[in-house]
């Protein structure tokens, strides 16, 4: 079987099922006769895995930078004054550069903006046991979640999932969920609705 890219003895293949940059074989099937999966050489094989992994990295970049705009379109929508926030804006900025997988939505991007606008310490998908939160707050001792519309239909498993989260990081620690509607409306007002939650169930206990 000829390599096809270059015409060469084929001996590498992708694993089917993988995503396109993981998953690399060099258990090459010589029953593949019917020519049902592209070949490669070695080289040619490197090469065009290389190039899947730079292509997948620029795409993650630029969806996250569309999801920044709009983290700051939300914000300018409801006329805050944009300058008080730039010092906070740009630290986000500079982390999602180098940390594209930090963050899964532009709401979490906004809510970070505004507890750093506010001095507060954020720690993004922070692992708990088999979970991961959102954004930590390990100075407020607050999990902070960030519910989009999908959380209406899991609502039994998030509460199971919060317990848990709660029994490990302890009983000082809250879990606070903030509906993604409550920040495109109120996205200034993120860390007073923090504080009254906790203030709230403090009064309750």
């Amino acid at each position: 079987m000829k390599c096809w890219e270059c015409g060469k003895e084929a001996t590498h293949r992708r694993k089917i099922g993988a995503l396109p940059w993981e998953g690399a074989t060099a258990d090459f099937l010589q029953r593949n006769k019917e020519y049902t999966q592209r070949c490669y050489c070695k080289e040619c094989f490197e090469r065009h895995m290389k190039r899947l992994k730079e292509e997948n990295d620029l795409l993650v970049k630029l969806k996250k930078r569309r999801m920044f705009e709009t983290a700051l379109d939300t914000l300018e929508h409801q006329n805050v004054r944009m300058y008080k926030y730039q010092e906070a804006i740009k630290v986000v900025e500079g982390f999602i550069e180098e940390n594209p997988d930090k963050f899964d939505s532009s709401y979490e991007m906004l809510a970070v903006i505004i507890l750093l606008k506010n001095r507060i310490r954020c720690k993004m998908q922070y692992k708990v046991g088999k979970y991961q939160i959102d954004i930590l707050l390990p100075d407020l001792f607050v999990a902070l979640e960030i519910d989009g519309d999908r959380h209406a239909q899991r609502k039994k498993y998030d509460s199971e999932r919060d317990m848990t989260i709660k029994m490990i990081l302890g009983s000082q620690w809250e879990i606070v969920r903030i509906k993604t509607d409550y920040l495109d409306q109120h996205a200034d007002r993120l860390l007073d609705a923090i504080k009254q939650v906790c203030d709230y169930r403090a009064f309750h206990e």
